[in-house]
Formats: C-alpha cells, structure tokens, sequence
C-alpha cells in the first residue's frame, strides 16, 4: 500500500525542488507554497515544510532534518510503499541531541556541588534524543490513560531531561536508570520499538571511556553517516534513500549505549568500507615488543595483573599504580593513575617523566620500561621527582596518612632505609612515618614547607570527603585495620580482586587536576552565575525523591494538581478541605484520601484560588490550619479563570515552549448531592515524607 495519498506536485516538479535545494538556490514563490501544502499520508498525518523546518500535523519538529533525503523518500512510490512514513519521519525528527544541558562546570562551591559530580556522559546525546521521541509520542500518537486529558509521558520526559540538566549531586547514568524506573502509565504502550525495551532495562555503560563519534549529521540537505575509512580517519557516506536502511540505523542510533545494538552501530561505522576481508599483519617490530611485555608480566605475576586494557603494578612499600595505554602528560603513549583507596575508587593522575614524549621505540617496550619502573618505584623516585614526592607524601594503599608503630613490621625495613637515603639526598623526608622514624628537621632550609605540605594534604582529603561523608573509610583501610590486629600478613590479594571489580563495574570519573580551577575560574564562575539562574526560574523539587516522581517538576503542576481540582469539585456543598499555613504542612480533603506537601507561597495561592472558583470559603484555622468549607456552586467563569491564574503561574515556574498547564485539569462538573466513590488515584498520600509511592503513576 502506498503510504501518501497526495503529493503537492507531479514528480518534475518535486525533482526540481529537490535539485534546487541540494544546489543551495532559493525557491520561488510557488515552490515554497507547494511544499506548505505538504503530503497528506495514509493514516491521516499531514507532513509539511516552511524554511528548513517539517511540520508533522502543524506542529514544527524537534530537531533540524535532511530536507533533501526527506524529500526524496517522500516522492520515490517504489521506496515509500507498504512502509508508514509518518512514525519514520518522526524518529528522524527527533534526533535532538542537545536537549539536555549540562552544565560543563569543573568547580563550585562545596555548599552546591561536591566533586566527581558533574562529567559529560556517553548516553547524554542518546538520552536526550530519546527523551525527546517519547515526549513527542506521548503528546501527538498516544491516547490519555483513563481520567487524564493529556498522556502525563510528555511531562515526564521533559522533567527528566530539566533534572538531568541539573547538578543535584549523583551520577548521570543512575539518575538516567532512576527516571526510567520511575515512569508515568503508558510507556509500555511505547514497547513496541525496539529501542524503547532496551531503555526500560537500561544500566550504567561501562565498556567504552571514549565518546563516541554521533553517527548521523546533515551535509546539504543530506543524511550522512559517519564512518571510519581505512586509513583511520572519519568520513561521510550517504545513507541511501530507503527506508528499511533508515528504520534499521534509527533503531540503533535511539538504543542506549551498552546495548548491543549500540554496539552493532559502532561496528557498522568502524567497517562500513571493507566489502571482502582482508587480513592485517601486525608489523614484526611491535609483535616482538608485545611478547616482551607478556614476558615481563608474567615474571612479575605477584606485583604485575591485567584487565583488559588496564594494568596494575604494586611497588616495593605497597603502593598500587595504574597502567593504561592512552594519551598520556607530553604526549606519552601511556597514563599513569596512582590508586588511593578502592571502595570507593580514586586515583591521582601521575607523570614519571617530563618533556615532550618523542620515541621510535615499538608500544611493547616502552611499556615495559613503565611497568619495571614502577615495580621498583623506590629506586626509580631518585630519578624521578613526581614519583619521589608521591611515595613520599601518600602512604601505601590502606595505610593511615600517619602511622604508628604497630604499622611498621608490614614494611620492609631495607625499603624504607633506601627510601629514606634517597629523602635525604633532596632534604626532604617520608611524611607518613612516625616521627622517630623519619628524617628530623633541616633547619632553616625548611622555612614553612612542613606547614603548606600540611595544608595540601587537608585540602585534598577534604574533598575527597565530599562524595561519602567525613567519617567514610575506605574497604581498604579496614582491611588494613584487620589486618594489623590480627598481625596477619597484607591483603593485597583481597585488593586485587577490589581493583577487578572496580573496573568491571565501570571505574568513576577521575579527579580534575588542580591546575583547571586556576585556568578555568572566571569562565567557569559565569557558568555558576547561569546555573543560580537556572535554579531560580525552575519548579522546586525534592532532591531525595527519585528522578521522574510524580512530586517534582512538572508532573506536580501536570498531574497532582489536576487531582486537587478534581477532588474538590467532587466535594458536596457543606464538605471542608484543611490547607496548611506553612511551607512544608499538607493539604487535606474530608471525603478522600488525597494529601499533599504545600511547599511555597505560590502553591497555596494556586490551591487557595481553586477554591474561591469552586465555591469554598474559609471558616477559621483548626491545628494551625486554614479550614475551608464550600458553600456554593463553581463560578460560571471557574474553567477560564483556572486557565489564566496557571498560565501565570507557568510562565513564572515552567519550561519554556511546553503546552499549558490547564490543558491537564478536566471541566467542572456539577456540584454532587452528596459523597461519591473517589478513584484510586484520588485517594493517595503524595506528601513528601512518603517514599512508598506506587511506581508508573
């Protein structure tokens, strides 16, 4: 079956157009109006084009579309038939990628944001375009859930995107996996795609640290995939004008990004060129150096362990190192991460050499030259005084920044005499020793050093603390504890298999260096400026109620508070309602159930308003609330008043560009004779001391 039933033009004439708009040359007068007047569809849409903007039943797109593909698609009868055209063009008009505005800052006020809080994750643009997908379904395909006007999935997605949007303190992929645990009736409806199941058993992405390049752009009107080409570098292929190729490509582009679907994407754009196999010889230089590699691993298999791309060396006095090939400080083929505890994981950035990195030498050996290096870190830190001043300022993984004296027989006194020979030499000392055992004061060379050394340290513990508390210990440090009790020996091994996990369950972000915030501050002060502005003009929320609940955002103006309005035109005459006089007191009803925290000034002027409209007055204060009893019928006007009190209201507390508020609450009905049955969803404890709140409501 042919999904068009009319076309604005003949197939010359919509050629034309097309050859114009691919050459870049302007319409005429008519050529704009034919593709105003648009295609009118099979099942009833009617698509439509003004500038470079489609509009799907008179609503403009999200997101920008490759006019000339659209096109094309559009008036090919061979292409088009037998496929509906409208949920296609849909997925392609969705694609927004930047819905979701994260704030690039890397520091802020302890008060407001604590650090490894804020970082660009790989399933933002992901998210983001399917966020926006769901919220064009939910109010232009799906039906309203029973006693609702408007499907609430709409509202959803855009209050998950605001707090996503929003540093409140946790990682993006469990907010992300949080909202989608959390939302309204009428996503299954929605599973019918294939990319909307996957996202409903979404998890955190742990596979991939690089981001990964978007897969679609529009080059002329055109769609574009982006591919890899055989010499490493990316280009852009068109994507032909068949829509089976664009139902499959969208279906992988809207999954997230540990799905194997995500993952089949980005095989189809690392091998969209190799039509045969052909066989890659690795060159014999670089086999050799990787045999040296494994050879050297495997000699020093108690100190040297592997996963996957990461190694892990531990030095002569216990401390824990980090091996990873990437792009390293000066261009180093390698990074280096010192471990300082695990459970939870954090690690310091470490650069053994200094300079630009030039070398010939194959990856293997100068891999191995890191690896021997830090296996005997402590002779290596005479040479080396980046390594020297961590060894000496950190204490060995699980170890207390000051030890004592039960702490020593776990070293080797050899070590750290050779340790302390080397400290001497550069005048400096191990600050983590006990005084006795430490080098003593050098006199006045010192001047104040021991006091800024001190001050760094506090300041770096200090913001450590931020994620997980001040009095947190580490798994580490209490597996020392325990092992020092028992006067066992260390348990490296039970560290190892920490390390193991940590990477196995997707490491954390890393710590910023220090020198960003010195570099960064001005411009990163005007990004705090816009983000105290965004905070004000947004609805206030709960930060420990989950991502997506029902209380927050505006599902609260789109969904309980339509409740309200219901319940109280459901009241008879002669029934009350007790609103609290304070921020944080409820509302509550006589015949029903319904409660609701009242957490502002403006929420108890709209729900004060609802109750003039409806017929309420006030009849005194009752355990310091205000009681109101309704004593007539709803005003004659009560609908459209309604509408422009939250239409103020909105445009003071709402997103812009979303549909009005009053669009959810329903008519007035005649006032009943007397108590009727509530539904289910009036008779809910929505306050926010509740955490048991039914899920998808």
């Amino acid at each position: 079956m042919d999904p068009v039933l009319s076309a604005p033009c003949d197939d010359a004439e919509m050629k034309t157009i097309i050859q114009r708009i691919s050459d870049g040359v302007r319409l005429d007068k008519k050529q704009r109006y034919q593709l105003h007047c648009g295609f009118h569809l099979f099942d009833g849409a009617h698509i439509s084009f003004r500038g470079d903007q489609m509009y799907i039943n008179g609503r403009v797109t999200f997101a920008v579309i490759p006019m000339v593909s659209v096109l094309t698609l559009l008036s090919s009868k061979k292409n088009r038939r037998g496929w509906n055209m409208s949920k296609l063009l849909t997925a392609i008009a969705c694609m927004r990628t930047d819905a979701i505005e994260t704030l690039e800052i890397r520091r802020l006020p302890r008060r407001l944001i604590g650090l490894h809080r804020i970082r660009e994750s790989l399933d933002k643009p992901i998210a983001s375009s399917m966020l926006s997908w769901v919220e064009w379904m939910a109010e232009e395909e799906l039906e309203p859930p029973k006693h609702l006007l408007m499907n609430p999935l709409g509202v959803w997605s855009r209050d998950v995107r605001q707090r996503l949007s929003t540093p409140i303190g946790t990682k993006f992929e469990n907010r992300l996996k949080e909202a989608f645990s959390h939302h309204p009736t009428g996503l299954e409806e929605l599973a019918t795609y294939p990319w909307t199941r996957r996202w409903l058993v979404y998890s955190q992405p742990n596979q991939f640290q690089n981001a990964r390049t978007l897969p679609f752009e529009i080059v002329g009107g055109k769609l574009k995939f982006v591919v890899r080409s055989k010499n490493n570098t990316s280009r852009k292929t068109t994507v032909p004008d068949e829509p089976a190729v664009w139902a499959y490509l969208l279906s992988l582009a809207y999954s997230p990004l540990k799905s194997s679907a995500s993952n089949l994407l980005y095989a189809l754009q690392h091998n969209w060129t190799d039509s045969k196999h052909e066989s890659h010889q690795i060159p014999a230089p670089l086999r050799r150096s990787i045999q040296f590699l494994r050879e050297v691993i495997d000699s020093n298999s108690d100190r040297v362990f592997v996963h996957d791309e990461c190694m892990l060396v531990i030095g002569r006095m216990g401390h824990f190192y980090e091996v990873k090939v990437g792009k390293g400080a000066h261009r180093a083929p390698f990074v280096i991460r010192a471990i300082d505890s695990l459970e939870p994981r954090r690690t310091t950035p470490l650069c053994i050499h200094e300079g630009s990195f030039h070398t010939t030498v194959p990856l293997g050996d100068t891999i191995v030259s890191v690896i021997l290096s830090l296996v005997d870190d402590v002779k290596t830190s005479g040479k080396i005084d980046s390594l020297r001043e961590h060894i000496a300022s950190r204490s060995p993984l699980g170890f207390p920044t000051a030890l004592t004296e039960k702490h020593l027989p776990f070293l080797h006194d050899s070590t750290v005499k050779q340790f302390e020979q080397i400290m001497n030499q550069h005048a400096s000392s191990i600050r983590w020793l006990p005084r006795d055992q430490s080098v003593g004061e050098l006199g006045e060379q010192h001047n104040m050093m021991h006091l800024f050394r001190r001050n760094i340290a506090f300041n770096r513990r200090r913001w450590q603390r931020d994620d997980v508390g001040p009095n947190h210990k580490s798994r580490c440090d209490v597996l020392v504890e325990h092992a020092v009790a028992a006067n066992s020996t260390m348990p490296h091994p039970q560290f190892i298999e920490m390390w193991h996990k940590s990477l196995k369950d997707g490491p954390l972000e890393e710590e910023p260096e220090m020198h960003h915030f010195f570099h960064h501050f001005g411009r990163e002060r005007n990004h705090w400026v816009q983000l105290q502005h965004q905070r004000q003009r947004q609805i206030a929320i709960v930060e420990n109620l989950p991502v997506g609940d029902i209380r927050n955002g505006e599902r609260r103006f789109c969904e309980i508070f339509p409740r309200i309005w219901e319940a109280l035109f459901l009241h008879p005459i002669g029934s009350t309602f007790r609103l609290g006089v304070l921020d944080g007191d409820d509302v509550t009803f006589e015949h029903c159930h319904l409660s609701m925290t009242v957490r502002s000034p403006q929420e108890r002027r709209i729900i004060r308003r609802f109750a003039v409209l409806l017929g309420f007055v006030e009849n005194g204060t009752q355990d310091q609330k205000t009681v109101f009893v309704r004593r007539d019928h709803a005003k004659q006007t009560a609908r459209r008043n309604l509408s422009l009190h939250l239409d103020s209201a909105q445009s003071s507390l709402g997103v812009p560009d979303a549909p009005p508020w009053h669009w959810h609450f329903s008519e007035v009905m005649q006032t009943p004779q007397k108590p009727g049955n509530f539904r289910s969803e009036l008779q809910q404890d929505l306050r926010d001391v509740n955490r048991r709140l039914p899920q998808h409501k």
